[in-house]
């Protein structure tokens, strides 16, 4: 196992090397970061200053949009094209004639995505400067979520897509839903936001916001683990299955 991870990380850094929109797509949460950073505190103080708005309240939801849902579809579109190139190239036909069993390989890319998805998210927030040091514990929980969310974007895009082109239109058709619509809870009174717990990256958002609050998150991680694991292990057994 330990052999066929350091080969298939070698051959993902190799892949990363040679395609400039992956490379891209390693950079762009980073680019997510400086942009906050950089421009809303001037942002909420000019609103405040010229029109009396108060934007701080709305801190917590601009910031679980571009440092906790961005990377979700950066970081899954990624490991989905990933996926996909090895299509392309054959790489998991080979795999099938060698001792590294598909499920072995699934397992792999989803929790290399998981990991990395969990630590950028975390560690994003933390650089970023709109949470309090006693709130990333609950940061890292909705970093958890949201690399799991991620895995199912990723897993997603190399069932539904023969290769690249049709992997990212299966991104831009679901993207509205994955990444637009888990915000509107936000503005929903009580027990209503739960209509949208259907959606796998509702989770990451709503741990995030409980966090800010300084409310319990556990039992909104336990909800994303839940949705967001069955939505993966139904993914993972189509494309081993379609893989075999």
């Amino acid at each position: 196992m330990a052999h066929a991870v350091r080969a298939f990380g070698r051959n993902d850094l190799i892949g990363l090397r040679r395609d400039s929109m992956l490379r891209f797509l390693v950079v762009a949460p980073f680019i997510y970061l400086a942009v906050l950073r950089f421009t809303l505190p001037p942002l909420t103080a000019m609103l405040d200053e010229r029109y009396g708005f108060e934007l701080t309240p709305y801190h917590p939801l601009i910031v679980s949009m571009f440092l906790v849902l961005g990377p979700v579809g950066v970081l899954g579109s990624l490991a989905g094209l990933m996926l996909l190139e090895e299509k392309d190239s054959r790489t998991l036909q080979a795999l099938r004639v060698t001792p590294v069993a598909m499920p072995v390989f699934a397992l792999y890319r989803v929790a290399t995505l998981v990991a990395v998805t969990t630590v950028f998210v975390t560690v994003a927030v933390a650089l970023s400067g709109f949470m309090p040091a006693a709130g990333l514990p609950g940061t890292a929980a909705a970093g958890l979520c949201a690399a799991l969310t991620a895995a199912v974007v990723a897993v997603l895009m190399a069932l539904a897509g023969r290769n690249k082109v049709e992997g990212l239109a299966v991104i831009r058709a679901v993207g509205t839903l994955l990444f637009a619509l888990p915000v509107l809870p936000w503005f929903l009174p009580g027990a209503w936001g739960l209509a949208f717990g259907v959606l796998p990256s509702y989770w990451a958002a709503k741990v995030f916001w409980v966090t800010a609050e300084g409310g319990a998150v556990w039992p909104w991680l336990l909800g994303g683990i839940a949705v967001n694991g069955a939505y993966l292990i139904l993914l993972v057994r189509g494309f081993a299955r379609r893989n075999r």
